[in-house]
């Protein structure tokens, strides 16, 4: 019995990572701060999640009226709030350093 809940529990795995891979974008690291810059500019409501290709790490940064606040996951467990545009963009860079050092490709979510 405790082996086909085990088959289970990794089919189950499988199709929620299968529905999260819809809605991640596999980037250059290079170009997320650029497309984060331009939905930032779109005046829109702003939700990005970055993590890596083993999904171990992320940077979160939502949108709180017109301040953005930046929480980072992963090596290091980092927060900042209440930043405008540019420095939200200035300290995401900073903190992709930290937390994707070797990664040359990232996925990006937008919800």
């Amino acid at each position: 019995i405790t082996l086909s809940v085990l088959f289970i529990f990794k089919i189950c795995k499988i199709k929620v990572d299968e529905t999260e891979m819809n809605t991640l974008q596999l980037i250059t690291r290079n170009n997320a701060s650029v497309m984060i810059q331009k939905r930032m500019k779109t005046g829109k409501r702003l939700h990005v999640i970055l993590t890596t290709w083993k999904r171990d790490r992320k940077i979160e940064i939502t949108q709180n009226g017109g301040n953005y606040q930046l929480n980072e996951n992963g090596f290091k467990h980092f927060q900042a709030s209440k930043l405008n545009q540019q420095k939200c963009i200035s300290v995401l860079k900073e903190r992709m350093n930290i937390e994707f050092p070797r990664s040359h490709q990232i996925y990006i979510a937008f919800k």
